[in-house]
């Protein structure tokens, strides 16, 4: 006897079961996906915000021989710029202006570096921080703390010459000059005086970067120059070192020869006076002078003379009282004695006028050296 098999399908029930679960599997497999595209796209943004952060404010892994060498373009330029686009494009002809700073990866779509992965710009307008806001909610890249830090840092220096000596005295004719970009495409400098300690300090004011600093002593020829690395937000401390033993040991051994400042020649309008090398083994070092005094009426000078050469010749115009002389180094050799003379002292501060009798004016000359004293014309 045949055996017959009935054929069951699936109920009702059964199907839209099937196709709930399936919906179901749907959905988690599609939120899975979407979560995985989303972090995907989350950490491409991260990582070129990062990249716009160190095109704007350099790359602090970048290190040679102990020093960083890439600041960006704030190190370039000197100020923040003013929008993503002067990154790749040169804002305005600027001279110091060294990049793209950031890379176009797509030739054909030329924004690609100003868009999040989403394809949102960012949000940029000169500060310190890039936003993304292609996620859904904000994504924030604070690359410094203010402006301040990569625009205005503070240096502390000190110079000193070859035997370690600071310029005393003579600190009023050393110079230290640094070169930094001045925010707006060109190179601009600032020069500041050291104390006799021989410290000094750009206070607020220097751009991150690798600047040129220099230290100038008078006249003297020997002049120390370093690029010195800026860092963000920090105070930066360098040393200027002469190679010259400029100071150590010269200022003590200068002195003046008693009685020997006099007016001479036609109508007592030039000084003469004497200065002494009272050591017996320092060589003095002189690159400079300043003489001041008060005449009646007060007076100006044409001519310096350093044992009879001519060390300052200017008629127009002249020299005045507190007014600094500098020239090539005079080398005053132990008990040596070198004779001085100011001279053409005339009334007119352009050049020319009338001569002035300087009988009875007290001058008070101060040297390079730091060596200070006070005399009488007689």
């Amino acid at each position: 006897m045949p055996i017959l098999l009935r054929e069951k399908g699936f109920t009702l029930i059964e199907v839209v079961l099937v196709v709930v679960i399936l919906g179901i599997l749907s959905t988690i497999a599609i939120r899975g996906l979407t979560i995985t595209v989303n972090k995907s796209r989350f950490d491409a943004t991260t990582t070129e915000m990062e990249k716009l952060a160190r095109a704007i404010a350099g790359d602090e892994r970048l290190v040679s021989g102990g020093f960083r060498t890439d600041f960006g373009y704030v190190g370039d330029v000197g100020a923040l710029p003013p929008n993503l686009d002067a990154l790749v494009t040169n804002p305005g002809g600027y001279s110091t202006w060294d990049g793209p700073y950031s890379q176009v990866d797509f030739t054909e779509n030329p924004e690609d570096y100003k868009r999040d992965a989403w394809n949102e710009l960012y949000t940029y307008g000169g500060g310190v921080t890039i936003v993304s806001g292609g996620g859904g909610s904000a994504m924030t890249k604070q690359f410094a703390n203010s402006a301040s830090d990569l625009t205005s840092n503070t240096i502390n220096g000190i110079v000193r010459d070859s035997e370690l000596s600071p310029p005393g005295h003579g600190a009023w004719n050393v110079s230290a000059t640094i070169q930094y970009p001045d925010g707006a495409g060109s190179m601009t400098s600032a020069s500041t005086s050291p104390n006799s300690s021989g410290e000094f300090s750009f206070v607020n004011s220097i751009p991150i970067g690798l600047h040129l600093i220099r230290a100038t002593a008078g006249g003297v020829t020997d002049t120390v120059a370093k690029y010195l690395a800026v860092y963000p937000g920090k105070k930066t401390i360098t040393e200027l070192r002469f190679s010259a033993p400029l100071w150590s040991g010269s200022a003590a051994p200068i002195s003046y020869v008693d009685g020997s400042g006099e007016a001479t020649g036609g109508g007592k309008s030039d000084i003469k006076f004497e200065i002494q090398n009272t050591s017996s083994a320092t060589l003095a070092i002189i690159t400079s002078l300043r003489a001041t005094y008060t005449s009646s009426p007060q007076a100006y000078y044409e001519q310096v003379k350093w044992d009879g050469t001519n060390v300052f010749d200017n008629a127009f115009p002249p020299n005045g009282s507190g007014d600094i002389v500098t020239f090539d180094p005079r080398y005053v050799s132990p008990g040596q004695t070198v004779k001085i003379e100011i001279k053409k002292f005339k009334d007119n501060p352009a050049g020319g006028g009338l001569k002035v009798n300087m009988q009875g004016v007290t001058f008070t000359i101060l040297l390079s050296d730091g060596t200070s004293f006070d005399f009488t014309i007689s």
